[in-house]
């Protein structure tokens, strides 16, 4: 497994997220009950005061579930969104295919990068979990801040007791990984 090549942050200043995702139809949906969104290919305007009231709903519902919550907002050709919010630590993670850019819309945490995956298992679409990273480097997220993590990377959520976080989530496929797969 390799390391960041290239993990960044960046303070997010503005009222409006211009990305592309489907607001009108992705912010409607009920978490409990949402099929997965169909695939769009037109842009559109997501609105940071929808996106942060959806992400405040979640993270409600992951203080009555285990700690954790996310939501698929839409898929596009070669990417998707999703929100996700946090009250509890995760495991370590690899996604094989897919990059994520998470960007923080509201608390904080730290998002662990590299390392070693312990107890790693193999799951769907390229996926490897396990019990957490060590030897891994963190990086301190707050509301506006924005990481990248390439596909192969192994990567793991810290969330402190008391704490939480809600991110909006690109997952981008990574055109090279998906051609090494199909071989």
């Amino acid at each position: 497994m390799r390391t960041p090549n290239k993990v960044f942050h960046a303070r997010i200043a503005c009222s409006a997220v211009l990305l592309s995702a489907a607001a009108g139809v992705a912010l409607a949906q009920n978490s409990s009950t949402a099929a997965e969104p169909p695939l769009q290919t037109s842009p559109d305007v997501l609105q940071l005061p929808q996106l942060a009231a959806r992400a405040k709903a979640l993270l409600a519902q992951a203080r009555k579930e285990n700690g954790s919550v996310s939501l698929t907002l839409s898929r596009y050709p070669g990417h998707y969104t999703m929100l996700s919010a946090r009250t509890t630590s995760g495991g370590g993670e690899v996604h094989t295919r897919v990059s994520d850019f998470l960007i923080v819309i509201d608390g904080e945490g730290t998002e662990l990068t590299g390392g070693t995956m312990v107890d790693p298992k193999p799951g769907d679409n390229g996926e490897i979990r396990g019990t957490r990273l060590e030897g891994a480097t963190p990086h301190v997220l707050h509301k506006g801040d924005v990481i990248h993590i390439p596909a192969g990377t192994p990567h793991q959520a810290i969330v402190a007791p008391g704490q939480s976080i809600t991110l909006f989530v690109i997952k981008v496929e990574d055109p090279a990984a998906a051609s090494t797969s199909a071989h």
